[in-house]
């Protein structure tokens, strides 16, 4: 029982852990870099190619292998007493340990090594690549919580100004300054804003849901995440221009690393390639011996002789050196330096797509940027101004110069500026920090 009760309590205790605290977007994404599956794959993808690559400097050794056998034998053998055949049922074995390693074989060993290399390294990239796509999704669906958690004060805000002005109309009303008309008008605003209210707390429980699945974590219940004290934009100049981020880029972005390596460990598969039509060499040695029960000493064929001496008096040595010259191999060598030119020009071809599609992406990045900048200005001005008309227009109402359906259109007027003013902050800031991302910086909010 008791080792049933220990793993359900530590699971409550840690779901208790995640759900008490509070998240910052750096903890979301150091938490995904350890437990995120598509990065684990990529993690083994890594050991995948650090262990081939470890293999080719090993291939340069000799190897060294023993061998056994014990064999039972029936048929017919030469009785040297009698010089005739005999059917005879025999045992007999040998042993022996030889070696073999290569000398030259057109360089296919060194230019494997440098292959696997490439490979490795650029397993490596794509890691890192597989990383940076992790961390920009949970970027987003953190700023989409950050969002929503401004609409939903937005929205209490806009219902707690609805619901004063409807206790305020209707002690009005009362005593007969306003009609009842009019207060009805007020409830059912407020009725409205209270739907409201509730749409954007529901998009909200959606974005933590988002992120949460992200995160691969088993609820959305009781998570939370830290928000910013001081999450503002500053517009001290505007975006870098496409250019010079690019440039940065080329040198950090792990998609064009990993398109260099797959170049370079083309071209020495071609090297490889080129490498068959060039002899090979290597030495070989080995030790051996063998034993059989009706093997007979030379000097007396009657005598006992013992598995011991005859593994003793059979025992020789082999050194030896061995060249392989390739003459006609049915067309395969050129074959094989053919498709070898044909990967280097893929990759060559893949290498300038990956740049393209990158510059793109900038220019893309950097468009973004812009507007969202151009957004933002113009959603202050319209904050502003709707802040001041909707200042007038309660002075008007209080001295009963408006009516409130005019007040709640200057109301709603205001609210929506607010609304887009927060979005824009919250685009303007994500299309600075992915411009910031491709120039090699961390994302950090």
């Amino acid at each position: 029982m008791k080792k049933l009760i220990f793993p359900f309590l530590a699971l409550l205790f840690f779901t208790d852990a995640y759900t008490q605290k509070k998240w910052s977007l750096e903890e979301c994404i150091n938490y995904a870099y350890e437990n995120n599956l598509q990065i684990k794959r990529q993690e083994l993808n890594v050991d995948y190619n650090k262990n081939n690559f470890n293999q080719s400097i090993f291939n340069t050794l000799p190897n060294l292998n023993g061998q056994w056998n014990h064999n039972f034998n029936s048929g017919k053998t030469i009785d040297y007493n009698r010089f005739e055949y005999v059917d005879q049922n025999y045992w007999s074995g040998n042993m022996g340990v030889g070696s073999e390693m290569p000398i030259f074989s057109g360089l296919s060993i060194w230019n494997d090594i440098r292959q696997k290399k490439y490979k490795f390294l650029q397993s490596q990239s794509d890691l890192e690549k597989t990383r940076n796509d992790v961390a920009l999704s949970l970027t987003v669906a953190y700023l989409n919580i950050l969002f929503a958690k401004e609409r939903v004060d937005v929205a209490k805000n806009k219902l707690e100004v609805t619901s004063l002005q409807a206790e305020r109309t209707r002690k009005l009303m009362e005593v007969g300054n306003v009609a009842q008309g009019e207060y009805f008008e007020i409830k059912a605003q407020e009725s409205n804003d209270k739907l409201t209210l509730l749409n954007e707390m529901n998009y909200l429980d959606i974005t933590y849901l988002d992120l949460t699945q992200l995160l691969d974590l088993d609820s959305a219940g009781g998570f939370d995440i830290v928000v910013p004290e001081h999450l503002e934009v500053e517009l001290i100049a505007p975006p870098q221009r496409v250019e010079y981020v690019y440039e940065k880029a080329l040198d950090h972005m792990p998609q064009i690393k990993s398109a260099e390596y797959e170049l370079k460990s083309t071209e020495k598969d071609l090297s490889k390639a080129w490498g068959q039509l060039s002899p090979s060499i290597s030495i070989n040695g080995s030790l051996y011996s063998r034993y059989s029960e009706i093997a007979e000493l030379p000097s007396n064929p009657t005598a006992d002789y013992p598995y011991g001496d005859q593994l003793k008096d059979y025992f020789y040595k082999q050194f030896g050196v061995g060249i392989t010259v390739p003459i006609f191999n049915r067309m395969e060598v050129k074959t094989g330096i053919s498709n070898a030119r044909l990967g280097v020009r893929n990759a060559q071809l893949m290498l300038d797509q990956t740049k393209l599609e990158l510059y793109k992406e900038i220019q893309q990045a950097h468009a973004d940027a812009l507007a969202a900048m151009e957004e933002y200005n113009s959603s202050q001005e319209a904050v502003r101004s709707n802040q001041e008309a909707f200042k007038y227009a309660q002075q008007k109402l209080d001295v009963g110069l408006m009516n409130s359906v005019d007040f709640n259109v200057t109301k709603n007027n205001l609210i929506t500026a607010q609304s887009a003013l927060i979005q824009a902050k919250y685009k303007y800031i994500f299309r600075l920090k992915i411009l910031d991302f491709y120039m090699g910086n961390p994302i950090v909010l």
